[in-house]
């Protein structure tokens, strides 16, 4: 099963996003050969964790609907935040200003990723040709490892994903595509306990003989 997003991923990127966007379209997370930046670089937090989950479109937005399919899976704490993970990465790539959507990021993901993959990122507001279309996404395992981390893998229907820019689009036939969170329960700067977001692994082929055949025969959506 070939990520529909990796069809995505060959196509012209703009260059404000080739940041995240490469993030996006690698096989595994991105890697280290960029140089993180320092700590000064992101601003100070001025919202709580409920204040900042309030502003997260867990459902996706109108460019981009998410519809959840959790039969079977209940919503515990790690796959709620590994679908929190999720959503920011889609609200993001629909967005053509991403000043109002990184800053939330911090929230979501772990001070080390944020810091590296989000934080350079947070003052562009120029984005020609983001990406948009219904996607759908069902929850098929989750894997814990040890008390403070675990690893929840989605199935995402991306048929109808697609560059604004592409006018004669068509609904692809590689649309089935496995990516994993890789989650931490840190402690954060308000002194609590969060699960956060501290890896992605897109086109997750260490799982795809697990979860491969059920993603492809489940993804299959119409709008």
């Amino acid at each position: 099963m070939r990520s529909a997003r990796g069809a995505l991923c060959t196509a012209a990127i703009v260059a404000v996003i080739v940041g995240l966007g490469t993030a996006a379209c690698t096989g595994d997370d991105p890697s280290g050969d960029r140089a993180a930046p320092s700590s000064s670089s992101a601003a100070a937090p001025s919202l709580t964790f409920d204040e900042a989950y309030r502003k997260l479109p867990m459902d996706g937005t109108e460019d981009v609907p998410i519809t959840w399919d959790l039969a079977g899976v209940p919503d515990t704490d790690e796959v709620l935040a590994a679908r929190r993970g999720l959503a920011f990465m889609y609200w993001e790539r629909q967005a053509t200003d991403w000043t109002q959507v990184i800053p939330i990021g911090r929230f979501v993901f772990t001070e080390a990723y944020y810091e590296k993959f989000l934080a350079p990122f947070a003052m562009s507001s120029v984005v020609e040709d983001p990406l948009i279309g219904p996607i759908w996404v069902k929850v098929m395992g989750v894997e814990p490892a040890g008390a403070d981390q675990a690893t929840v893998t989605f199935c995402t229907d991306l048929g109808y994903w697609h560059h604004v820019e592409e006018k004669n689009f068509t609904v692809r036939q590689d649309r089935a595509n496995l990516e994993s969170y890789v989650l931490k329960n840190v402690e954060s700067g308000d002194g609590e306990h969060h699960w956060l977001t501290d890896r992605l692994i897109d086109n997750d082929g260490s799982r795809m003989a697990k979860y491969g055949p059920e993603c492809t025969k489940w993804s299959q959506h119409r709008p």
